[in-house]
C-alpha cells in the first residue's frame, strides 16, 4: 500500500512539473537554457541566436520593487558594454501584459532603450522556454556564456560583483 501511494505521489508530482513547464532532468543536467518569444514591438527573440555572446537573462515583475530598481541600472551599465558581445534579456513574468507594457513605457521615458537589451513578456502565447517555475515577485538572474551554457543563477537580489562575473565571460 505504501509503495503504491509513493508511486501515485511521484506520478502526480511529475505531471504537475510537466504542466507547469518545469525543466526536465536533461535540462537541469546541463542542457543549455532555451527561450523563444518576441518583444513588445514584435521583434523575434531566440536565446540560441546569441551564441557567441554573453547573455544576462533577468526575470522580473512589476510587483517586485527590487526588480524595478534593477532595470534602469541594467540599461545604464549597458552603455559601458556597447559594441561588446553582451546582451540583456529582461523577461517579465506579470500576469497581465498591460502592467509590463506600462512599466516598459515609463522605463523608456527615464532611460533610453538600448539595442543590447530586449524586454519580453513570458506569458505571451508565442513564448517558450525551459526555465521552469520561477519566483514571480523576486528577480531571478541567469548568466549564460558564449557557448550558451548557464554559468550562474541567482534567485533574489544580486550584488554588484555580478559585473565581475559578466566581465570575466565577455572579456575572456
Amino acid at each position: 500500500m505504501l509503495i503504491k501511494t509513493l508511486h501515485t505521489l511521484a506520478a502526480a508530482l511529475l505531471l504537475s512539473a510537466l504542466a507547469h513547464g518545469a525543466p526536465s532532468d536533461a535540462a537541469t543536467a546541463g542542457t543549455p537554457p532555451t527561450l523563444n518569444g518576441r518583444t513588445s514591438v514584435g521583434e523575434a527573440v531566440d536565446l540560441a541566436s546569441w551564441r557567441g555572446q554573453v547573455v544576462l537573462v533577468y526575470l522580473w515583475s512589476t510587483d517586485c520593487p527590487v526588480c524595478l530598481d534593477r532595470l534602469p541600472e541594467l540599461r545604464r551599465n549597458l552603455a559601458g558594454w556597447k559594441g561588446r558581445p553582451f546582451v540583456v534579456l529582461a523577461v517579465n513574468q506579470d500576469a497581465r501584459d498591460t502592467d509590463f507594457r506600462a512599466y516598459e513605457k515609463s522605463l523608456d521615458a527615464v532611460m533610453p532603450p538600448s539595442a543590447q537589451m530586449k524586454l519580453v513578456w513570458r506569458r505571451d502565447p508565442a513564448h517558450r522556454d525551459n526555465l521552469g517555475e520561477l519566483p514571480l515577485r523576486s528577480p531571478t538572474t541567469l548568466l549564460i556564456n558564449r557557448r550558451g551554457e548557464l554559468v550562474k543563477e541567482i534567485r533574489g537580489s544580486w550584488s554588484p560583483e555580478i559585473w565581475d562575473d559578466i566581465a570575466e565571460q565577455v572579456l575572456n
